[in-house]
């Protein structure tokens, strides 16, 4: 996918984890644009081609409201994610979704004012450019978090990796322990009395392994944590973006 290159005074472009961060909420706000856009044009039509003033200015009334709830989510958005503007893929479709704001402050001031060919005008525009527009992008963001979520499971699988690494060097260390102790034991009895204190020193080599057969099993234990926690992470993300 591609990105904006960085260049002096402009901001670097995000990457695919700040993408993946703000999809869930910026899926939730353009969804609603989608029906907004698509009723703006309805309404628009409607009321153009009402045939009486009541119709006409209740209709007006509603189409208003939708105007400024779609304003409304796209402010939203810009605030949500101003980063937007330095991803090129979108750049085109993003222009024609925000246009869509100054398309319908241009609207005439009066509903006695819409005539039918502005009215049609702006149905089409909302149908064929607007929703595609806000549909592609929200496609492009998606697959940036895919591509997230699909890197994190990778970092995921280099960690279980590392943990069977921890581990095997448990068991190996558990072996040596054994070997020495049994070794320690040995000795010590053929020794006897004020001789058997020398294999001290195997008892201190004993311990040691010891400690850090505990100390392997400790980073054991955080790194298995890490990961639940990545994955924990992973799946609500997933979940989120589904929604």
């Amino acid at each position: 996918m591609n990105m904006m290159t960085p260049t002096a005074g402009v901001a670097a472009a995000p990457t695919h984890s700040m993408i993946a961060e703000k999809v869930p909420a910026l899926v939730a706000l353009l969804g609603p644009c989608r029906s907004h856009a698509l009723t703006i044009g309805i309404l628009a039509v409607s009321c153009a081609t009402a045939e009486t003033e009541a119709e006409r200015d209740a209709l007006w009334k509603e189409l208003h409201e939708f105007q400024k709830s779609y304003a409304a989510a796209i402010a939203e958005k810009i605030k949500v994610a101003p980063f937007l503007g330095s991803i090129d893929e979108i750049a085109v479709q993003r222009r024609v979704v925000t246009g869509f704001v100054d398309d319908l402050k241009a609207l005439p001031s009066t509903p006695q004012e819409l005539t039918r060919a502005k009215a049609l005008d702006l149905c089409h525009h909302a149908r064929t450019a607007v929703l595609p527009a806000i549909y592609f992008i929200i496609d492009v963001l998606t697959k940036y978090a895919d591509e997230d979520a699909n890197s994190r499971m990778m970092q995921m699988g280099e960690k279980a990796a590392m943990v069977d690494g921890m581990l095997t060097e448990m068991v190996r260390i558990g072996r040596m322990i054994g070997l020495i102790s049994i070794n320690a034991s040995v000795e010590a009895a053929r020794a006897g009395g004020e001789s058997g204190r020398a294999f001290q020193v195997i008892a201190e080599e004993v311990r040691s392994l010891a400690r850090q057969s505990s100390d392997v099993l400790d980073r054991m234990k955080r790194r298995m944590a890490e990961d639940r926690n990545d994955q924990g992470a992973a799946n609500r993300r997933a979940g989120n973006i589904r929604r």
